[in-house]
């Protein structure tokens, strides 16, 4: 359906209409998905309709649905000098100055607004709800209750801190909350319903976890844990003979994890003899303007591998997939979201199509992989980790992880996989395994093709012209992304140009710090010296024009781009993250630094430098590398590791 509003004619009545189509479209929103067509269709109002203040409002909000934050973020800016006391724009603003982590700016907004020392109430009832905006839950929470201290009957600001403490799982204090005032809402309320599900959820826990405290609690996690113990002894079926494998993850964004599973699933293909069907499936693909997130997705349907999307299925209640008695129903009800998104959205996939193999890469994607196979009686289940553990990535630290990998570690059929043995022995140490009952899985990585798209080519030729007497080349290929560390990879530029000035560089990728490293790189005068590429297709091209591959990052698990370099007959210099020093032979092949966030820049130097001048006057280091890399990262190791993993 489309949102078409008359292009020529754009009266009152015209406006009214297009603006109830636009809260209708915002009501659509719910998911990313969702938000991206809405923001297509945008496209088929006439602009002019844009200059009514509430239809701008809600366009807005639309296009921050779909997170286009940085579009829209100089326009909130600009609509708030115009329109400073307006609620929404205040709301909006803060909500995109939180997104842009501009913390500080969004409480001085609030604070100018909504001040903590207003004697309305109406304010401070808006103040509460701005504080757990901007991440001051303890502080919101603080002063909804002195709020309701005060005026014990007042039903609207009990509604709104239950609701905001619901949304957090805490469904046993949205009890108490609403409870004092049940008899006055009317039954047929929103609220009213909301009230008699917290209620009905809080009753599910305590007759399944009568021991568990739960005020205070996210109840979510309590029934996680109460599901999670339901499958400690579950019954696996044998696979059939003629295996159907399901390689699950986020996306095929243009990420290590995301090459090797589509490398994996190219393989199984054209190799292995008991497969039936091998499908990537993954949550979103968002093939347009939004948020690109298709890299490999071209790679996989030349082969002819199914590619499944998550956001296209149709969400199916667990009760409505299998029968299930209340107790049961209630706790898949009451799932952590991505866990609920999973069941609803991924078990009916596997269990239509069945799977024998869901291997589930990466830590966000077990979110909603791994209990979604379970559910589906899915018999052998891997949980393929990239990265060190959120016990030592604590920003990316949840408690569904550690509820979800302590049990599933020890369940039948399961088993966790890892692509070093460093990031093996921290996961075991983290969950208190042997370390041996983590398996590990090195990457596939060959040689990059060498076939160059017409504009990398001119970007290249344009390069060398302009840097025709610099005698090395030292390039980086990653994500233009904080854990990437690109700054500090352009620090060592300047410091390795100061020494070595007949030097250029080279930086594949791209991200949210690219605008920062161009004024870093200009700032530094190194703009005649350095070039950035961006998003590419052509990296074997780019291998072939360095003479050192450097990475930076602060964390990895086994960058992919250590191996292709070697694979290309480059030396490698890194931090000491992640699998990092597995990936080449210290001294011979590259070289691993000092420290992860302040490696000594002068030792640094010195290392790149006799990687570069030995690799430029010695064929045999380079063979080195390549032998190096067809011995433990060849396509022949990976598939054999995986099929034993398999047939385990």
């Amino acid at each position: 359906m489309t949102n078409a509003v008359l292009k020529l004619d754009v009266s009152a009545e015209n406006i009214d209409g297009a603006t109830e189509r636009l809260r209708a479209m915002l009501a659509t929103c719910s998911s990313l998905r969702n938000a991206q067509t809405a923001v297509e269709n945008l496209n088929d109002f006439d602009d002019r309709i844009f200059l009514d203040l509430d239809a701008k409002l809600l366009q807005l909000q639309i296009k921050d649905k779909a997170k286009l934050v940085a579009e829209t973020a100089p326009v909130w800016e600009a609509l708030y000098d115009e329109h400073p006391g307006n609620e929404v724009i205040i709301r909006q603003l803060v909500s995109s100055l939180v997104k842009r982590n501009r913390l500080d700016d969004a409480g001085a907004l609030m604070d100018r607004h909504y001040p903590a020392d207003s004697t309305e109430r109406q304010i401070l009832v808006i103040r509460a709800a701005m504080l757990e905006r901007i991440g001051s839950h303890d502080e919101s929470y603080a002063l909804y209750r002195e709020l309701i201290a005060s005026e014990p009957d007042d039903v609207r600001t009990r509604t709104h801190y239950a609701t905001r403490i619901a949304k957090r799982g805490w469904f046993a204090n949205a009890v108490d909350v609403m409870d004092p005032v049940a008899s006055e809402l009317a039954p047929d309320s929103s609220i009213a319903e909301s009230l008699a599900d917290w209620r009905e959820k809080v009753e599910c826990l305590q007759r399944l976890a009568p021991d568990t405290e739960l005020r205070g609690v996210d109840c979510r996690l309590v029934s996680l844990e109460c599901l999670m113990e339901k499958y400690a002894n579950r019954e696996v079926r044998e696979p059939d003979e003629k295996q159907r494998i399901a390689l699950v993850t986020g996306g095929l964004g243009a990420g290590g994890a995301e090459r090797q599973l589509s490398r994996l699933a190219s393989l199984l293909k054209s190799e292995y003899d008991g497969l039936d069907r091998v499908s990537v499936v993954v949550k979103t693909l968002l093939q347009n303007h939004i948020k690109p997130n298709d890299f490999f997705l071209p790679d996989l349907q030349e082969v002819e591998i199914d590619v499944v999307e998550i956001e296209a299925m149709k969400p199916i209640l667990a009760h409505r997939q299998v029968e299930l008695d209340d107790d049961w129903r209630i706790l898949y009800s009451m799932l952590p979201p991505q866990v609920h998104y999973g069941v609803t959205r991924l078990a009916p996939y596997y269990r239509d199509e069945k799977i024998d193999v869901a291997s589930v890469w990466q830590d966000g994607a077990t979110l909603y992989g791994a209990l979604a196979a379970l559910f589906a009686g899915v018999p052998k289940i891997h949980l393929v980790f990239r990265g060190l553990p959120p016990s030592v990535r604590t920003e990316r630290e949840r408690p569904e992880y550690e509820i979800m990998f302590r049990a599933m570690a020890k369940m039948p059929g399961v088993t966790l996989v890892c692509n070093s043995k460093l990031v093996a022995v921290e996961y075991a140490r983290w969950l208190g395994l042997p370390h041996d009952e983590v398996k590990v899985l090195y990457n596939a990585v060959t040689h990059c093709e060498a076939a160059v798209a017409p504009e990398d080519e001119k970007k290249w030729d344009d390069f060398l012209e302009k840097t025709a007497h610099v005698n090395t080349t030292l390039g980086g290929v990653f994500r233009l992304e904080p854990l990437k560390q690109p700054e500090l990879w352009v620090k060592f530029a300047a410091e390795y140009h100061s020494r070595f000035p007949d030097t250029r560089f080279i930086l594949l990728g791209d991200g949210r710090l690219r605008g920062v490293l161009e004024r870093q790189i200009e700032e530094l005068g190194l703009s005649d010296n350095f070039l950035l590429v961006g998003r590419t297709r052509s990296v074997g091209f780019w291998y072939n024009k360095m003479d050192v591959k450097v990475l930076m990052s602060q964390f990895e698990g086994l960058p992919n781009v250590l191996i292709e370099a070697q694979a290309a007959g480059l030396p490698v210099v890194a931090t000491p993250t992640g699998g990092s020093s597995e990936c080449f032979i210290e001294g011979e092949t590259g070289y691993i630094l000092d420290d992860v966030e302040s490696p000594n820049m002068a030792a640094t130097c010195k290392k790149v430098h006799e990687l570069a001048t030995r690799f430029q006057t010695d064929d045999s280091a380079s063979d080195a590398a390549r032998g190096f890399v067809g011995e433990r990262f060849s396509d022949e190791q990976s598939l054999r590791t995986f099929i034993k993993l398999c047939e385990a």
